[in-house]
């Protein structure tokens, strides 16, 4: 294999409790790298062997376990400061999750392009654990969804990034695994391209070496990308304001046509179709003003607005009515598949509006 030339890049291994795999992992780093900083984040197991990495090797130390995110930015702190040749770091696992030819594959890539790029892994392959596979499931169709990126891995340690983004990477909040998710955010604000290579996946004994926490860092994971995400947060929040709104009037409703002279389900018809027009018109009053800060022409966004409810509520049906059929489910379980079909379309419904109902356009926008 010809060596790529990597002069002007640094790696740099967060640590926590180093794996046997370490001193082999470094030295090999050392033949293809010229600068290699191995970050022991507070480990409490297997210290030892810092101690007996070659002398090349810049090794820096937190006092106690402060989580990768932070591990990440000593890491990079230090590079910025210390090699001001340096044109990039590479971020690599050190349990031995990425083969040497990858690292300086994805390495190579990015000093080519100037981009971003992520060793991403192939998550159709047997030795993937389950929840692996689960959850980087998740999260890339959110990141997706949030960002417009389509990356397969959202989850890998093997990670190139250029210069030009140090210092706003120092200066992105989270010190455990949710660090790493706000990249993605940060990449979305910069309008930076991101390019994805593929790498061989390893799992070490059912991904033993992993201290990710599944409910307290996905909690942290998750907090991030809607952190990053506050129009998000907008958009719930004026959802549950229509929410409350369409429940008032349609209750108005009821109280002022009982004891009428129409029946009862034509009452409960009218008053759902009163309260969902006036709340639905608050959504998108809300939506437009305070969430997206639309300046589009009303007539054009409001009817978008509608084609996309209908959108929605079509697929609500379909979708709750096709998974009760396929699982053969009943009662309350009906209910509790609509709930998965509308989380998933409450997301669309965010993306349809983002980028289509309250778009920018030469037709329908006033100029700022």
């Amino acid at each position: 294999m010809t060596k790529p030339n990597l002069a002007n890049i640094a790696i740099v291994l967060p640590i926590f409790n180093p794996e046997p795999c370490l001193g082999a992992l470094v030295s090999g780093l050392l033949e293809i790298f010229p600068v290699v900083v191995v970050v022991d984040d507070g480990s409490v197991e297997h210290e030892e062997a810092f101690d007996l990495l070659p002398p090349e090797v810049r090794v820096l130390r937190h006092g106690e376990n402060r989580g990768k995110g932070r591990a990440m930015k000593t890491g990079l702190a230090y590079v910025s400061e210390t090699w001001p040749d340096v044109n990039f770091c590479c971020f690599a696992d050190g349990d031995g999750q990425h083969r040497m030819a990858d690292v300086a594959k994805v390495a190579a890539r990015s000093i080519a392009t100037g981009r971003v790029c992520l060793g991403v892994r192939r998550f159709d392959s047997g030795n993937v654990p389950v929840g692996s596979r689960f959850g980087n499931a998740i999260t890339a169709f959110l990141v997706r969804m949030m960002y417009g990126l389509s990356i397969c891995d959202t989850q890998t340690g093997l990670r190139v990034i250029p210069r030009r983004l140090f210092a706003d990477l120092l200066n992105l909040p989270g010190e455990r695994y949710d660090f790493e998710m706000r990249l993605f955010g940060l990449l979305n604000r910069r309008h930076e391209s991101l390019e994805t290579i593929p790498i061989d996946t390893v799992y070490i004994a059912g991904n033993r070496a992993s201290h990710f926490r599944p409910l307290l860092d996905s909690w942290r994971v998750y907090r991030s990308l809607f952190a990053e995400r506050m129009r998000f947060v907008g958009f719930c929040m004026s959802s549950i304001v229509a929410f409350a709104v369409d429940n008032l009037i349609f209750s108005i409703c009821v109280l002022l046509l009982q004891g009428g002279p129409m029946t009862r389900s034509n009452m409960i018809l009218i008053a759902i179709a009163i309260s969902r027009a006036v709340s639905s018109t608050v959504n998108y009053l809300c939506n437009r003003i305070f969430v997206f800060h639309s300046n589009c022409l009303m007539p054009m966004s409001y009817m978008r607005y509608w084609i996309c409810a209908l959108i929605v509520v079509t697929l609500s049906y379909s979708g709750t009515a096709t998974l009760s059929a396929l699982f053969e489910v009943r009662g309350l379980m009906i209910t509790a598949m609509k709930i998965c079909v509308e989380v998933l379309l409450f997301l669309l419904s965010y993306k349809l509006q983002k980028t289509w109902v309250f778009r920018r356009t030469t037709q329908d926008c006033h100029s700022r």
